[in-house]
């Protein structure tokens, strides 16, 4: 396994600018156009405010060793929000997690690039990352949109203000990260639409999961995004709520890594 670390998406010295890449040697050691690689982006978690790649350096040789080499990874950072008043809010994250997938989709000078296939790329996000990539994919019309091939959603917030009704002391953190004019329009729920079908993303698999023992975030939230998606046309909506460990544990466990490769090769090619 190869890895590079601390590529800079945005050239600013803020290490909330920077993501990781993780390679597998064969496709270093043998390059050719026949061999590359489909490319998983993962979105850590952290409430917008805790985290950033190191905390989950693991998933890139676990999630590489699942798909027997035949991926490449990218873990990426974004700019965290604190209780300093001058601290970033949405969509400052939303923000820097789409500048992070464009500059893998469309800049030819990062290393791995050259095995990696730009045109075949999948989000993963887990919690608040979850979060950040489904509005990533709903909630504008980038042009790198077309090179987006799957969504996969893990113990996801997809409507805040229904997570503040059910989680009332979560408005803790929520509110170091959003403006409470900004909970409905923030949320991936209501990002959904016919109309969001028929646009750029109406191509895309979205793979939604929650475990049932998952003590931070009720499978309610995958369930009804997962719903409103097949209410508003997508095709292809995958529901998995199923004993996979705790909000943190789950991605620990080698089935949940089993489920991602299953979905990024079932039709990758």
């Amino acid at each position: 396994m190869r890895k590079y670390e601390d590529i800079a998406y945005i050239d600013d010295g803020d290490k909330g600018h920077t993501l990781d890449i993780y390679l597998p040697d064969t496709a270093v050691t043998e390059r050719s156009s026949s061999s590359s690689l489909p490319l998983v982006i993962y979105v850590h978690g952290g409430a917008w405010r805790t985290d950033d790649k190191s905390t989950v350096s693991f998933i890139g040789p676990r999630l590489l060793e699942e798909t027997g080499n035949c991926t490449a990874i990218a873990i990426v950072n974004y700019r965290l929000s604190t209780r300093d008043p001058s601290s970033v809010r949405h969509p400052a994250h939303l923000d820097d997690v789409c500048a992070a997938i464009e500059f893998l989709v469309t800049v030819a000078n990062y290393p791995g690039h050259d095995v990696i296939n730009q045109g075949s790329v999948y989000l993963v996000g887990h919690s608040a990352g979850a979060h950040l990539a489904t509005m990533a994919v709903l909630g504008g019309s980038h042009g790198w949109l077309q090179s987006i091939k799957g969504v996969v959603g893990i113990g996801g917030i997809y409507d805040i203000p229904s997570l503040l009704r059910k989680y009332p002391s979560y408005s803790d953190f929520v509110d170091m990260a959003f403006d409470r004019s900004q909970y409905a329009a923030a949320s991936p729920l209501n990002a959904v639409s016919a109309e969001s079908k028929r646009g750029a993303s109406g191509h895309i698999r979205f793979l939604v999961i929650n475990s049932t023992e998952d003590e931070l975030i009720g499978s309610d939230q995958a369930v009804e995004f997962a719903s409103r998606l097949i209410d508003a046309g997508y095709e292809d909506v995958a529901l998995v709520v199923r004993k996979i460990g705790d909000h943190y544990g789950e991605l620990e466990r080698r089935e949940f890594w089993r489920i991602i490769s299953q979905f990024v090769f079932d039709k990758c090619n």
